[in-house]
C-alpha cells in the first residue's frame, strides 16, 4: 500500500495577508488553512512512519491494490482535475478527500446538495461526534465545513456528525457541545472517503502556528496534543483499512531519540558541554551574536563531537544599554521588543550569513527570544533553505509569543503565548513547514519543537508516553548554560537535573543524537 498526496490545485479567493517577502510581495491566505492541507496530510503520514509521495494531477501513477491518494481541496476543481481523480478511482485507487465541499460535487449523486457552511459563533471550534465515544476536537474556530441535504444516498454512508464547541470551551466536561444538523463527520462510498472540517489543513495550521491551539489544550494530552490528534485520525482511517497495518518508521532512528540543545546566550558556563563529552554524547550548542560569540566558536572547534549551531535573534534588547540608561538617567529598564526586520524578507538570511562568516555552524537554526512573526518566519526560513543548502533544519517552533498578521503585541487573538512548560507545538517528530503564499509548497528543511528546562520526572513521563500508531518520537530538550549553576529553576541549578537525565538515558538505553544528525538520517531515508 502506497500513500500519495496531491499537490494543491488553484488559488482560493479568501482574505489574504500581504507582506514583503524574501523574493517578492507575498499574499498569504488567512482562512480555513488554505494551501496547508497538502503539507498537513504529508506530515500526518510521515508521523505514522509512512513514506508519502507528493504528486501532480498530470503525473498520477496507475494505482496498485490498496493505494490511497490524499486530496485537500481549496477551490472547485477544473474539469481536468476532476477527470484525473475519476480515472484514479476507476483504476481501483482510493481517495481520502477533505476541504472545499463544492469541489467534490462531481463525486456525489445529483440529488445531494453540498455547500460550505460556517458557524455564526466565531469562537466555536468543530468536533466529531460518534456514538458511544467522547467528542474529538477536529478544527479551529471560524472554520468552513460541509453541509448537505439529500433525499436518498443509496450506497453512501454517513459516519458521525459535526458539533460546535463553545461556551466554556477550554474545559471539555463543561463546554457546550451542540450537534450540527446536516453535517456528517465522514462520508464514504466504495473507494471514496470524505473527512469533514479539513482535518489535515487544521493539523498543519496548528503545527506551524497559523491557528492558536491554547484554548483547546485540555481536550487532549497537552504536551502530546498534536501527536494524539494524529493518532485519532490514524484510528479513524485504520477502521477502513486506509493505512498500513504496521509502519516501520525511519530506519536508523530509535523508538525514542533525545536531542540535548543548549542555547549559549549570555553565558560561558561549559558544564553541560563537559558532561556530554564525559558521557561520550553529542549535544547541539546554539551560539548567539553577543560578547561570548568568539569564546564559544573557538571552544567548539576543539570539540568535534558537539554540534555548533546558530541562535538567531528575533528581538531588540541590549543588557548594557539598559543598564546604562538605568544608572545614568534613572530610567526604568525596558522589556525586550520584537524585531521584525531581523527576520522578514532577507533579514534571517543576513543573520545566517553573518554566522557562517564568523565560524558558527549553520546546519541547524534555533530561535532566540520568544517572538515568532507569522507568516514572515516561514517565508524567511524558505529563503534561507533556498540560498544556504548547508542548513538542514532547526528548532524554532516552540514556546513563545506568536505574532500573526503583522501585529507586534500579544492581544489574545492574533497574538498568543504559551504557558511554561508547554511546547506550544506538541508534535514530537520532525515536520515540514508549508508556504501558503507559494501554493502550499513544503519547505526543504525540517522543524522540531522543543521543551526548555524540563525536570527529570517530566522527561521520564515523556519517554514513557507511547501512543499507538506512532512508532517513533524525537524529543528536543533545551538546557541553557546560564541556568546550569544558578537557582533559576532548581535549588542547586539545572545541572543536577541534567546529570539525572543523562543517567536515565544511559540506564534505559535511550538514544541521544545531535539535531543535524537526526535530520541527515531522515533525509537519507526519503
Amino acid at each position: 500500500m502506497q500513500s500519495f498526496v496531491l499537490r494543491h490545485t488553484g488559488s482560493p479567493q479568501v482574505l489574504d495577508y500581504e507582506f514583503s517577502g524574501g523574493r517578492k510581495v507575498v499574499q498569504w491566505p488567512q482562512e480555513d488553512g488554505a494551501q496547508l492541507g497538502m503539507a498537513g496530510a504529508w506530515n500526518f503520514l510521515f508521523r505514522l512512519g509512512a513514506s508519502p509521495s507528493t504528486v501532480d494531477e498530470s503525473s498520477l501513477p496507475v494505482p496498485r491494490e490498496g493505494d490511497v491518494l490524499y486530496v485537500t481541496a481549496d477551490v472547485k476543481f477544473v474539469e481536468k482535475t476532476e477527470k484525473a481523480l475519476q480515472d484514479w478511482m476507476a483504476a481501483g485507487g482510493r481517495i481520502v478527500a477533505s476541504g472545499c465541499p463544492e469541489a467534490w460535487r462531481f463525486v456525489f449523486p445529483k440529488n445531494v446538495i453540498l455547500e460550505s457552511a460556517r458557524l455564526v459563533n466565531c469562537y466555536a471550534g468543530l468536533a466529531w461526534l460518534r456514538d458511544g465515544l467522547e467528542p474529538e476536537l477536529i478544527a479551529p474556530p471560524n472554520w468552513t465545513y460541509l453541509s448537505m441535504r439529500f433525499e436518498m444516498m443509496g450506497e453512501w454512508k454517513c459516519i458521525g456528525r459535526l458539533a460546535a464547541v463553545s461556551g466554556e470551551r477550554q474545559t471539555p466536561n463543561r463546554a457546550l457541545v451542540e450537534p450540527i444538523q446536516n453535517a456528517p463527520a465522514m462520508l464514504f462510498r466504495r473507494n471514496f472517503f470524505y473527512l469533514n472540517a479539513s482535518p489535515f489543513a487544521a493539523l498543519q495550521s496548528w503545527l506551524q502556528g497559523q491557528e492558536d491551539l491554547q484554548p483547546w489544550l485540555a481536550w487532549r494530552h497537552r504536551i502530546f496534543w498534536l501527536d494524539e490528534y494524529t493518532a485519532f485520525l490514524h484510528r479513524v482511517l485504520q477502521e477502513y483499512h486506509l493505512l498500513p497495518v504496521q509502519a516501520e518508521g525511519i530506519p536508523g532512528l530509535a523508538q525514542t531519540t533525545i536531542v540535548f540543545r543548549h542555547d549559549l546566550d549570555y553565558s560561558r558556563d561549559t558544564t553541560y558541554l563537559e558532561l556530554e563529552n564525559q558521557a561520550g554524547l553529542s549535544g547541539v550548542h546554539a551560539i548567539l551574536k553577543d560578547r561570548n560569540t568568539e569564546f564559544w566558536v573557538n571552544l567548539l572547534k576543539t570539540k568535534p563531537r558537539q554540534e555548533s549551531a546558530f541562535h538567531f535573534n528575533t528581538g531588540h534588547y541590549s543588557r548594557l544599554l539598559e543598564e546604562v540608561r538605568h544608572k545614568l538617567l534613572n530610567l526604568p529598564k525596558r522589556q525586550v521588543r520584537p524585531n521584525r526586520k531581523a527576520i522578514k524578507g532577507n533579514g534571517l538570511l543576513s543573520q545566517v550569513r553573518w554566522a557562517k562568516r564568523n565560524g558558527i555552524g549553520i546546519e541547524t537554526l534555533h530561535r532566540h527570544i520568544f517572538f515568532m512573526f507569522y507568516p514572515e518566519l516561514v517565508d524567511a526560513l524558505d529563503i534561507v533553505y533556498e540560498n544556504e543548502p548547508e542548513v538542514v533544519g532547526g528548532s524554532s517552533f516552540f514556546s513563545g509569543a506568536i505574532l500573526r498578521w503583522g501585529i507586534n503585541d500579544v492581544d489574545g487573538m492574533r497574538g498568543s503565548v504559551a504557558d511554561f512548560t508547554d511546547p506550544q507545538f506538541p508534535f514530537w517528530f520532525p515536520f515540514r513547514l508549508a508556504h501558503a503564499g507559494a501554493g502550499g509548497r513544503m519547505l526543504k528543511g525540517w522543524e522540531s519543537t522543543c521543551m526548555m528546562e524540563a525536570e527529570p520526572r517530566l522527561v521520564e513521563q515523556m519517554i514513557d508516553h507511547h501512543i499507538s500508531g506512532l512508532p517513533q518520537k524525537v524529543m528536543v530538550l533545551n538546557y541553557h548554560p546560564a541556568h546550569a549553576n544558578n537557582q533559576t529553576f532548581a535549588k542547586n541549578g539545572c545541572v543536577s537535573w541534567f546529570r539525572e537525565i543523562l543517567d536515565m538515558c544511559k540506564h534505559r538505553g535511550v538514544e541521544v543524537r545531535p539535531l543535524a544528525e537526526v535530520y541527515r538520517i531522515i533525509n537519507a531515508s526519503l
